[in-house]
């Protein structure tokens, strides 16, 4: 009775490859076993050429390797291109590939088959992962102007007035108050109202070593998603 929809186990082909060592034929061996003609022949084929190794299922597509379907000239020149350039990407070496003279016209591979190859080849780059702006190490506070802290108070409601927010400096060592400047509430303090605190401070009391500011959008971009959006644009104000 006919195998069908079965595969040969190791040990048969052992058994069957005994028999043909034995001088029986493919139909003689295929009506003892079961198998199909086929089946028989192409399995003494396997073993004649390669010995017991053929006997091993080969299951899927022969691995080629990477971008076997291409030629030998265009894998080398990847692979050249990539030593030369260590910083180029797939993209940036199919987009280099479509310069040279000598490959104009022909089908180039895709991206991700550009990178299976470079990593096969053992030409890929460890990941690295990108960190924010390194930040000084905090300079301690000793005594007075070492550091002024600015910030503005939520609106109050002021008799006689409306709504009043009011910005604030403080020295962050001795606490004392050097500005209070009560602002009128439109839609929160702009720069030129803190401008006008500071310049008050500064003819009372001097210049401090540095000042403190909060994310205020009016002298921080807050919604800038690069870590020096917000200095540019403090500095541009402040100057």
């Amino acid at each position: 009775m006919a195998r069908r929809g079965k595969k040969m186990e190791h040990s048969e082909k052992l058994a069957c490859m005994d028999s043909v060592k034995a001088g029986r034929t493919d139909a003689q061996i295929a009506q003892a076993t079961g198998w199909s003609q086929w089946t028989i022949r192409k399995w003494r084929r396997s073993y004649q050429k390669q010995g017991e190794a053929g006997l091993a299922p080969g299951m899927g597509r022969p691995k080629r390797g990477s971008l076997s379907t291409f030629s030998d000239d265009l894998r080398t020149e990847f692979e050249k291109m990539r030593k030369a350039h260590p910083g180029w990407g797939p993209i940036t070496l199919i987009e280099e590939m479509t310069q040279l003279p000598a490959f104009f016209g022909q089908a180039l591979p895709s991206r991700a088959r550009v990178a299976a190859f470079l990593k096969a080849k053992d030409l890929v780059r460890p990941y690295q992962r990108h960190g924010g702006v390194p930040q000084p190490a905090p300079v301690p506070l000793l005594q007075p102007h070492d550091q002024w802290e600015m910030d503005a108070q939520g609106r109050q409601k002021v008799n006689g007035l409306g709504w009043v927010s009011v910005v604030n400096i403080m020295d962050v060592v001795s606490r004392l108050k050097v500005a209070s400047y009560p602002h009128l509430w439109r839609s929160g303090p702009t720069m030129k109202d803190y401008q006008l605190a500071l310049r008050c401070a500064f003819l009372q009391y001097g210049l401090p070593k540095q000042i403190s500011l909060d994310h205020d959008s009016a002298f921080f971009d807050n919604t800038c998603t690069s870590p020096c959006g917000g200095l540019i644009k403090l500095d541009r104000k402040m100057a």
